[in-house]
């Protein structure tokens, strides 16, 4: 299992050796690490495991855990953000690259309930990290994107902070899987984002459910 584990401090030297990487891709067919890690700020042993993700799953493998993981840190993580592909999945007689990312999000039971979390996870990390892709070229039919995150009530994020240790909240599990044919239709504006969600499969602890994105409230 290749696995990342990072916080807000490691995530901008991260998203560098990434961009450096999927230009280099570009260019070549196998990626090589293209800055030194000391210069980085980067530890070897990231370095090759964004080489080893490159060598199994593409260029757009690495890319996609970039995205993830810094959409998940803009959105509030409070514990440490970890990525890692645990390979491949079979469903519907499709094929999914699988990302498991633990978001370090803790959501407040007083804010967001139970049917808005996953639409959250939706809003605010799948689609943005999706539409960064014109298409999605990866050895499979697809992603399945594992969301691990939890949530409690506490008055503020000072209260989350002093009980995290000890009160880390009830643990959730939220899967998509997305295909990428569909992807490559809405970044080509073909299909609207609620359409991407009703052609996706998303279970919540297993349990299927069906998201419905709010409209936007048009500007004065």
């Amino acid at each position: 299992m290749l696995r990342l584990q990072l916080s807000a401090v490691s995530l901008c030297p991260l998203v560098a050796a990434i961009a450096l990487a999927s230009a280099h891709a570009a260019r070549a067919q196998q990626w090589k690490p293209p800055i030194d890690a000391e210069q980085s700020g980067i530890s070897k042993e990231i370095l090759a495991s964004l080489h080893d993700v490159q060598r199994q799953y593409g260029k757009d493998a690495v890319m996609m855990e970039g995205q993830l993981l810094g959409q998940a840190i803009r959105s509030g993580s409070v514990a440490e953000a970890v990525i890692a592909i645990p390979g491949f999945e079979e469903r519907d007689g499709r094929r999914y690259v699988a990302f498991k990312l633990d978001t370090g999000i803790i959501y407040n039971d007083r804010e967001v309930t139970a049917a808005a979390r996953p639409l959250r996870l939706w809003t605010d990390i799948v689609e943005p990290s999706l539409r960064k892709f014109k298409t999605l070229d990866l050895p499979a039919d697809g992603v399945a994107l594992v969301f691990a995150y939890a949530h409690k009530q506490y008055a503020d994020e000072a209260d989350l902070r002093a009980h995290l240790r000890d009160s880390p909240g009830d643990p959730e599990l939220v899967t998509f899987y997305v295909l990428s044919s569909d992807v490559t239709e809405l970044t080509a504006d073909r299909i609207k984002g609620q359409q991407l969600i009703d052609r996706a499969t998303v279970l919540v602890n297993g349990s299927p459910t069906h998201l419905v994105v709010e409209p936007l409230t048009p500007s004065p």
